[in-house]
């Protein structure tokens, strides 16, 4: 397997741990994740969405949870939405950033 794959694989492992982690109930079951609480944002431009977005779908396939989340341009944000501040692409799960980086604080940076 050469690096890219590797890469590749690891990504989708990644995404799928912390999606199966963020869906799990105290009890130490799995549950699907309930509609509505993730979140994709990106941007025009953004170089990196459709991978981004690809191993989501694939993710949420391993977890048998539905590939029902919204996309959200995070240029169409009200200014003073913190969710501008996040790099993209990035996913929310219940407001919180996937790979725990914490919520941007005012004032929010241009994106560059």
């Amino acid at each position: 397997m050469g690096h890219h794959a590797t890469v590749r694989v690891l990504s989708l492992v990644t995404v799928t741990m912390v999606l199966a982690a963020a869906s799990s109930n105290a009890g130490g079951r799995t549950q699907a994740l309930p509609p509505g609480p993730l979140v994709f944002l990106t941007r025009d431009g953004c170089a990196n969405t459709a991978t981004m977005r690809t191993r989501l779908d694939a993710a949420l396939d391993r977890l048998g949870a539905p590939a029902d989340y919204a996309v959200i341009d995070a240029d169409t944000l009200a200014d003073g939405d913190a969710r501008r501040g996040y790099g993209t692409p990035t996913v929310l799960y219940n407001n919180r950033d996937l790979f725990a980086m914490p919520e941007p604080t005012p004032p929010i940076p241009s994106p560059t």
